[in-house]
């Protein structure tokens, strides 16, 4: 039998999640079910890039449904409400449109949070301004100091946005399944982890 991984301390002291980023180029919602369409379009409208990008193999299948979706977004949501992981989605101000989405997660090989992010073709522009702008919330919202980026070595545009933000490169995960990626780490002084 495996046995879970440990929490850390700070991870296992969350009770309660802070306000969702808003700005006037996007705003962040707790994925759930509401979402199913608009972010079934979205990511339908960019799978070919993000299957490349990120490597997701032949997800979403050619075939996959809005249904299937809507199943998707029910898990995340139950991994948000049970405090196991946050996703949530990238809308424009207006939340007429899905620009993408965002994972804040564990990180047990830092002692702190771990991002993953995509956004769709025509939002890629402000995928820096986006992931800034995350970082700077989980900093300062989430109390949490480090956050690992871990990205695919064919995921281009997200290790220059990651270099040009300053972000240090992280070597401290050489198992599992993060080991196949380029890491790349935040640290601020005034976390707490």
């Amino acid at each position: 039998m495996t046995q879970a991984p440990k929490q850390s301390s700070r991870w296992k002291a969350i009770t309660s999640v802070p306000e969702p980023l808003k700005n006037s180029r996007f705003r962040l919602e707790p994925l759930c079910e509401k979402h199913a369409e608009l972010d079934f379009q979205a990511l339908m409208s960019c799978r070919t890039r993000l299957r490349e990008e990120l490597r997701w193999g032949d997800w979403p299948p050619d075939d996959f449904t809005l249904e299937l979706n809507r199943t998707d977004l029910r898990g995340h949501h139950d991994e948000f409400v049970r405090h196991e992981a946050f996703a949530y989605t990238v809308l424009c101000p207006d939340g007429a449109c899905c620009l993408g989405c965002i994972y804040v997660e564990r990180c047990i090989e830092i002692d702190g949070a771990q991002l993953a992010f995509w956004v769709i073709d025509d939002a890629t522009d402000m995928e820096g301004a986006l992931v800034r702008g995350v970082i700077e919330w989980i900093h300062r919202d989430w109390s949490m100091k480090r956050i690992l980026i871990p990205l695919r070595e064919t995921n281009l545009r997200g290790i220059a946005i990651a270099q040009n933000h300053g972000l240090a490169a992280c070597d401290d995960v050489k198992d599992g399944p993060l080991s196949s990626h380029r890491c790349f780490l935040s640290e601020s002084c005034s976390g707490s982890s």
